[in-house]
């Protein structure tokens, strides 16, 4: 029976036959999707961010004392970081420039650190926002301990 005896109307989409290319399945598809991506260069586009990547000895661990923060700038660089110890042997690297417009942190406070430009304040632990205008949190870094040396990683 076809569509003008069953429904009567011509064509019927309710009734139609659909058939599917031989040959393309979804797993084919997504393998040439693949294939397509690497041979444009987007498959290795994390590896090479991440080589991009440098560490850099931003200072010794003695430099920053515990609930304390040092703003160095990074060796043979222009870029600033400030380093917190907010624990015994526990050190974080994150931005020194404050989320809301821009400015320079300029001080600590307890668990803090501070600008002083509209109050702006960010966790030593986490660098998350914690008071004034802004609630984006600071960016961070990786930082590894080598003997008595803080490295961060950009």
């Amino acid at each position: 029976m076809d569509c003008a005896q069953s429904c009567h109307q011509e064509p019927c989409h309710e009734h139609e036959v659909v058939i599917a290319p031989k040959g393309l399945s979804r797993r084919g598809l997504l393998a040439g999707f693949a294939g397509v991506v690497a041979a444009i260069g987007l498959g290795g586009f994390g590896e090479s961010a991440l080589a991009a990547s440098k560490t850099y000895t931003a200072c010794k661990t003695t430099d920053v004392r515990v609930g304390g923060a040092k703003i160095v700038t990074l060796p043979g660089t222009s870029t600033r970081v400030v380093i917190t110890q907010p624990k015994k042997g526990v050190f974080k690297a994150f931005s020194p420039i404050c989320t809301h417009e821009g400015a320079p942190l300029n001080g600590i406070s307890g668990t803090s650190l501070v600008c002083n430009s509209h109050g702006a304040r960010f966790n030593t632990t986490t660098g998350a926002a914690t008071a004034g205008p802004t609630r984006k949190a600071l960016k961070a870094y990786k930082v590894t301990i080598s003997k008595t040396s803080v490295r961060v990683t950009i």
